[in-house]
């Protein structure tokens, strides 16, 4: 009776001493997995935050340019290029546009705030402006009958009705850095990107590229109003 009652007793103090290091060590394992789950979880949450935001900024500037393009004079568009130079042939862009003046920010000023201000907000450290973020490519071209196909350039003053409408193409490019197993390199600009390089089917095709393309259409309004 006394054997049995000692070994009872042993059990209690055994059951009483707590955990055993190994256990301790197993916790601490399984805690420190989760953590670093967790954490892991949290950067990629923040990286699709930063990715959603930058597209929906991209939709913005394309949609903005894409509005100032149809704003423009039909004849305008026909008989001078994005430079002013005269009498442009069909398609044409604006890569001969200093990419500088191509470039556009991420996040916009209060709306009480002159925009013309927004450097100096980002020089003051205002986290909602990124400077140069973006750059813009336009490009236009012209929609004729075959059957009676205006020469390339048209001849001004004499051609310009044979032409049926324009298509404006709009594209905003900007590195992407969300996706941690295609990084940009090291080094690389917005002004080195080009509208190549987000068609998979390109030599100089880059998955770290985001991007916007719109493409509109715009009638001959000009011929309509008897321009």
């Amino acid at each position: 009776m006394r054997a049995s009652n000692n070994t009872r007793a042993k059990r209690s103090r055994r059951s009483q001493a707590g955990f055993t290091l190994m256990e301790v060590l197993t916790a601490l394992v399984v805690f420190a997995i989760s953590v670093v789950g967790l954490v892991a979880l949290e950067s990629r949450a923040i990286e699709s935050q930063k990715a959603a935001r930058e597209l929906r900024e991209g939709e913005r500037i394309a949609q903005e340019v894409m509005a100032d393009l149809m704003s423009r004079g039909f004849m305008g568009l026909v008989q001078a290029d994005f430079t002013g130079g005269l009498n442009p042939a069909f398609p044409y862009d604006d890569r001969v546009v200093p990419a500088a003046d191509r470039l556009r920010s991420l996040g916009l000023p209060p709306v009480d705030i002159d925009p013309t201000d927004a450097a100096a907000l980002a020089a003051g450290g205002h986290t909602s402006i990124t400077e140069g973020q973006y750059i813009v490519f336009r490009s236009v071209d012209w929609v004729t009958n075959t059957a009676d196909e205006p020469p390339n350039p048209p001849v001004l003053g004499t051609d310009e009705g044979r032409i049926n409408g324009l298509t404006f193409d709009v594209v905003v490019l900007w590195l992407d850095y969300s996706n941690p197993s295609y990084p940009p390199p090291d080094g690389l600009l917005v002004t080195d990107l080009l509208p190549e390089m987000v068609v998979s089917t390109d030599p100089t095709f880059r998955p770290y590229i985001g991007y916007v393309q719109l493409r509109n259409v715009r009638a001959n309004d000009a011929v309509l109003q008897g321009i």
